[in-house]
């Protein structure tokens, strides 16, 4: 988390893209237009949404939007985890990740908890996040 924050922190619109480590890696993140911050709240970003590139439901590429009702909780700042989207995807440290998904997103697929890696729990191989802008 303290690398993500010195190197992510305050440089506007970023894309998140994860790898879990799965056989094959799953492919999946989130986009913000917030700037990350260390703060300790949630950000409203009603540009904000997940996507999932690879999974093992072969569901085609695919854009979540953020609930319409959740939008104030599009992305959550704080200075222990890395990039968190609402209550749906959030990565910690060490390697680890959770994800609640359909919580902050809509879930257009139907997969829930298990869309982007059919597990609720994972582990990443590797997390790469792109300045947009």
């Amino acid at each position: 988390a303290e690398d993500f924050h010195r190197l992510c922190d305050g440089k506007g619109a970023t894309m998140t893209i994860i790898q879990s480590n799965d056989d094959p890696g799953y492919l999946f993140g989130g986009y913000t237009t917030v700037s990350w911050s260390s703060t300790c709240s949630w950000q409203p970003d009603p540009q904000a949404f997940l996507f999932t590139l690879t999974n093992p439901h072969n569901i085609p590429p695919t854009k979540y939007h953020v609930k319409e009702k959740s939008m104030q909780f599009a992305v959550y700042h704080d200075a222990t985890v890395g990039p968190s989207f609402g209550g749906d995807i959030c990565v910690k440290n060490n390697s680890n990740a959770f994800v609640r998904f359909p919580v902050t997103y809509l879930d257009t697929t139907h997969h829930g908890d298990k869309t982007f890696t059919g597990n609720k729990h994972l582990t990443m191989s590797d997390i790469e996040i792109y300045t947009l802008g």
